[in-house]
This record gives C-alpha cells, sequence and structure tokens, in this order.
C-alpha cells in the first residue's frame, strides 16, 4: 500500500469521526481497548469496533513479540500503527468526506449502481401491509408475533442496520402472516425496543416505532433505516446481516467489505 491509499483508508474511516481520531491517537503499543475505553470514557464494545475498522484499512496492526506472537494484556489485544501510518500527521485524515477506498480495479456500472445511497423505505398503508402479510416475509420485512422477546426483535434489527434498505418489522403479526394485533402500546413498546437497542448494539442506532391500523386491528411498524455504510454495527460484539429472511453472522469477507464502505447486501 502507497502512501496516497494510506491516506485515503484513514479519510474513510477518521474524517468527520472525532471520537475515532481519538481512538487512533491513543494506538501505541501499549494501551489496550479497556486502556482506551477508561481514557475516552465510553464503552469497550464501541472501541474495539472502531479498533476493527482502523485494522480493516490498515492503519493500525497487533503488536508482536520477539518470538512473533501477538500482544494481549488479559483477553484484549494490543495494536500499533503501521509504520507508514506513524509518520502522517493526524491532520492529513481530517479532510475531505468519505469516500470509497480506491481500488486498482475497475469499478463495473452493476458495482457503482450497488454502492449508491439506498433510500427509507415507504412507510407501508393499510393495503400495502395486507399485500405483505399476503406474500410473507422477505429480505426487507418481518414478522414478530405479540408477546415475542424484545431481544429476538433487536437481533432483527442489528442484522437490518448493515443491509443496503434496512427494514421493517411488524409487531403484532404472526410468522404466516396472521395480523392478529400488538399486546402493549407503542409507547411501551418503544421503550423495551430502544433499551435494548442501546445495550446490545453499537454504535448507537436510530430506530423509530409507528403504530397503525389493519382492518381494525393494531400492529406497531419498526422502522429500521438503510445501512449508512459508514458505521458497522454489532449486536453483542458480533456483526449480524440478514439474507432473505434469515439472520446470519458476517464472514470474515463480509465483514471487511462493510468497514470498507462496501454493502454486502
Amino acid at each position: 500500500m502507497d502512501l496516497q491509499e494510506l491516506i485515503a483508508r484513514g479519510r474513510f474511516v477518521l474524517a468527520n469521526a472525532p471520537s475515532r481520531i481519538r481512538v487512533y491517537s491513543l494506538v501505541n503499543g501499549r494501551n489496550t481497548a479497556s486502556t482506551i475505553a477508561k481514557k475516552t470514557r465510553r464503552h469497550r464494545t464501541h472501541i474495539l469496533n472502531d479498533l476493527q475498522k482502523l485494522r480493516d484499512v490498515g492503519l493500525i496492526e497487533p503488536k508482536l513479540d520477539r518470538k512473533g506472537n501477538t500482544v494481549r494484556v488479559q483477553e484484549y489485544l494490543v495494536y500499533q500503527k503501521v509504520p507508514l501510518a506513524r509518520h502522517i500527521p493526524l491532520t492529513y485524515f481530517q479532510g475531505p468526506a468519505k469516500t470509497r477506498i480506491p481500488s486498482s480495479a475497475p469499478v463495473s456500472s452493476k458495482t457503482a449502481g450497488r454502492q449508491a445511497k439506498a433510500k427509507a423505505l415507504p412507510i407501508p398503508k393499510e393495503k400495502d401491509i395486507l399485500d405483505i402479510c399476503r406474500h410473507g416475509e422477505d429480505q426487507t420485512y418481518e414478522f414478530k408475533g405479540a408477546g415475542v422477546e424484545v431481544k429476538k426483535i433487536t437481533r432483527e434489527i442489528a442484522a437490518f442496520l448493515n443491509t443496503r434498505q434496512g427494514g421493517i418489522v411488524f409487531y403484532g403479526v404472526e410468522d404466516d402472516g396472521t395480523i392478529a394485533g400488538t399486546d402493549r402500546s407503542r409507547q411501551k413498546l418503544d421503550q423495551a425496543v430502544q433499551n435494548s437497542v442501546r445495550d446490545s448494539i453499537a454504535p448507537p442506532a436510530n430506530i423509530h416505532l409507528r403504530s397503525t391500523k389493519v382492518l381494525g386491528t393494531e400492529i406497531i411498524l419498526i422502522i429500521i433505516p438503510p445501512w449508512n455504510r459508514r458505521d458497522v454495527y454489532t449486536y453483542d460484539d458480533r456483526v449480524l446481516i440478514r439474507k432473505g429472511t434469515n439472520v446470519f453472522v458476517a464472514k470474515h469477507e463480509e465483514t471487511k467489505k462493510l468497514h470498507r464502505g462496501i454493502t454486502v447486501i
């Protein structure tokens, strides 16, 4: 990797991200994620997420001892800046807004289209909801019956957050599309979901809930925005992604793509 590409990569993950710049500045071959978390007063999950992004774009690397083994303090890796990055002033990374990391390979029109910023899903009206329930779950729609554990909803949210279009969870709709109705008010469900999202998903995510009636039965729509092509969301420290109607732990190659701002699905 040459100097220009390293600077481009650095701008991709650091421009307009002061908290991540602070993490990068504290990587010195001695500090662990736990130490950095204490110095920045941030949760360790967020620090680990930032360190992984910095590692994926090639700005930092694990420190090795004399025998070539990675250095750990307790369970945490110790990172150091790559040799080339040590000589680049931080101001070089605070330049233009983030752009896709340049690649030597030509970008096809298909790839370029895939990287275009996605629009938020339209809020379905009553007739649309009836059609969606008739056709069943798919890449962007998930059904959850009333009374389902909130953690299960949060897991679906985390997976939607890493997809190009985001998604909508229909609370009060059974797996087979039956509109059974909600068992709690929008306000109470919102409080439970937002607390669960805050505790389990990093970085923080903006989720909105809206109640609506379908043939006189109230259900709640949990609306997850499209992936912003910047943050890679983790659920209990794992990167999840929705494919079709299922949630999977992202593969290493998929996680690297996400950290580079490239959509997986």
